[in-house]
């Protein structure tokens, strides 16, 4: 999911919306991509896609960059567009593309600009109910097989799944995620633990770093606050908003909380008494670019905090 800077709008109108769509199928076509399902809103698009070459960051900056530019030329503006980087989550292929589909393409009904999803033009649901309205660069195929080998039939089965989920709404298939990352059965995510427990996640691999630190065991966010603040002297009750804090501690417990074991900026930023998620990216940035002293407490408190969760 890309969402607009400060929730504002990414599309005006039509013609920023036809554009949006063209950028995807080239971004679909250059780098590879299996596009399942898309449903481009006001301000927020869900993609549904399968990369067989890693490729996603590369491929949405570029999806984003290019739009960017044309809607900075149309309306004579500069800066960011998106609100970040892309928020995504890894989906297990068994059993849940059908369900994260729907998903996607209920989100015009839900949002209450249409009754039906074939109403709205600027989703792939409409390729997914008329074989006539289909295009090539959407991969209908995979979904639909779930409905059965024939594809006429499994139109109007998927159709009736999607239809039922309007009378009567399905909970997310996001809401029980692990992790914020993963969705899928508990053999999946005990799978993809597996994966990740042996690998390095170093510098170089910023992505494989922060899923390490999601899926991994966790202390509780106060936890590593008050194990910080005791190895520097200090009360918790301190770091709060409005007050200065002159040691790195306050920003070492932001650092650990984040960069060590996934919790979000928002999180942070609100236990900590950061202003807002850019304190946190700024005391972050104090940690990585200090020196080894401060560095070395962090890999000590870190291990101290993950003993403790194995006991």
């Amino acid at each position: 999911m890309s969402r607009g800077n400060e929730k504002r709008p990414i599309v005006r109108d039509d013609i920023d919306r036809a554009k949006r769509v063209d950028w995807l199928r080239r971004t679909v076509e250059i780098y590879g991509w299996r596009l399942h399902a898309f449903a481009l809103m006001t301000n927020h698009e869900h993609l549904f896609v399968e990369t067989p070459e890693p490729n996603l960051s590369a491929g949405m900056q570029y999806l984003g960059g290019s739009y960017t530019s044309y809607f900075n030329w149309r309306y004579k503006r500069s800066g960011h567009l998106f609100q970040g980087r892309f928020k995504a989550h890894l989906v297990q292929s068994e059993g849940y593309f059908r369900e994260v589909s729907r998903y996607i393409h209920l989100n015009p009904v839900r949002a209450g600009i249409v009754t039906r999803p074939q109403d709205y033009q600027w989703s792939s649901y409409s390729g997914y109910a008329q074989a006539r309205r289909a295009v090539a660069w959407v991969y209908y195929d995979r979904v639909l097989a779930e409905f059965g080998r024939d594809l006429r039939g499994a139109r109007r089965a998927y159709g009736r799944f999607v239809r039922a989920g309007i009378d009567t709404p399905p909970p997310s298939p996001f809401a029980k995620t692990v992790g914020g990352l993963l969705v899928g059965s508990e053999v999946f995510v005990a799978k993809m633990r597996r994966m990740l427990q042996d690998r390095p996640g170093d510098a170089g691999l910023p992505q494989l770093r922060e899923m390490q630190s999601h899926l991994r065991p966790r202390p509780e966010l106060h936890r590593i606050i008050a194990l910080v603040a005791e190895q520097f002297g200090h009360d918790p009750a301190d770091w709060c908003a409005g007050k200065r804090v002159n040691d790195a501690s306050r920003a070492l417990a932001a650092y650990l909380a984040r960069r060590c074991f996934g919790y979000s900026g928002n999180q942070v930023a609100a236990a900590l008494g950061y202003r807002g998620h850019g304190g946190v990216v700024n005391a972050i940035a104090r940690i990585e670019s200090g020196g080894l002293a401060i560095k070395q407490t962090a890999k000590e408190i870190e291990r101290e905090l993950m003993g403790s969760e194995r006991h």
